[in-house]
C-alpha cells in the first residue's frame, strides 16, 4: 500500500463513512494503519484532509485523482468477534462476521457484509464476552450457523465480483488472530 492511499484509507475510516458498524471502526482503522511503514502518517495531513473533504467535509472528488495505482482492486477489511472468557474458553467460536469492501483505486467503501453467528459449543455468551465485544445474547440467538454464514459470504463475494479471477483482492485484518488463530 502506497503512503498516499494508506493515508486515504485511514482518513476514510476516521470519517466513519458508509455502512460500517460503528463498533468495528477502531479495529478497521488499526488494521489499515498496520499496513503502513512506521512514521508514514506524519506526512499525510493534506491527503487526510482531501479524503475527509471527499466525504462531504469540504472539497471535491477531484482530489482523489492524485492517488497512485494499487496492486489490489479491493481491500477486504475483516474483524471477527468470538466467544471468550477469562480464563480463555476452547474452542472459541466466531459470533460476528463483518467484511468491508474498500475500492483500492478510489478508497471508497463499496459494500459491506455483516452477520452475527449462533455459537454451538458455547451457546451462552459470558458477561466478559459481552463487555469485550458489545455483543449481547439476543444478537446471536437464532442466527445462522457458521457454515450458513460462510455460504452467505461466498454468495456476497460472488455478487460483488470478488471471485472473478481477474479481480485482485486481499483480506486486511488487525494482527494475525482473525485469519491465523481463528
Amino acid at each position: 500500500v502506497s503512503d498516499a492511499s494508506g493515508c486515504s484509507m485511514v482518513a476514510l475510516l476516521h470519517t466513519g463513512a458508509a455502512k460500517f458498524p460503528q463498533n468495528l471502526l477502531p479495529r478497521a482503522r488499526q488494521a489499515v494503519r498496520s499496513l503502513l511503514p512506521p512514521g508514514v502518517l506524519k506526512g499525510c495531513s493534506s491527503i487526510v484532509s482531501r479524503k475527509l473533504a471527499s466525504h462531504g467535509f469540504g472539497a471535491s472528488m477531484a482530489a482523489m485523482s492524485s492517488f497512485p495505482p494499487q496492486r489490489y482492486h479491493y481491500f477486504l477489511v475483516l474483524d471477527f468477534e468470538a466467544t471468550c472468557d477469562k480464563p480463555q474458553i476452547h474452542p472459541q467460536e466466531i459470533i460476528e462476521f463483518p467484511i468491508l469492501k474498500l475500492n483500492g483505486r478510489t478508497m471508497e467503501i463499496e459494500s459491506t457484509f455483516h452477520m452475527y453467528v449462533q455459537p454451538v459449543v458455547h451457546p451462552q455468551l459470558t458477561p466478559f464476552c459481552t463487555e469485550l465485544t458489545g455483543i449481547i445474547q439476543g444478537m446471536v440467538d437464532g442466527q445462522p450457523s457458521l457454515q450458513q454464514v460462510l455460504e452467505r459470504v461466498d454468495e456476497w463475494m460472488a455478487k460483488e465480483g470478488l471471485l472473478d479471477p481477474s479481480v485482485k483482492s486481499i483480506f486486511v485484518t488487525c494482527g494475525d488472530w482473525d485469519l491465523k488463530v481463528m
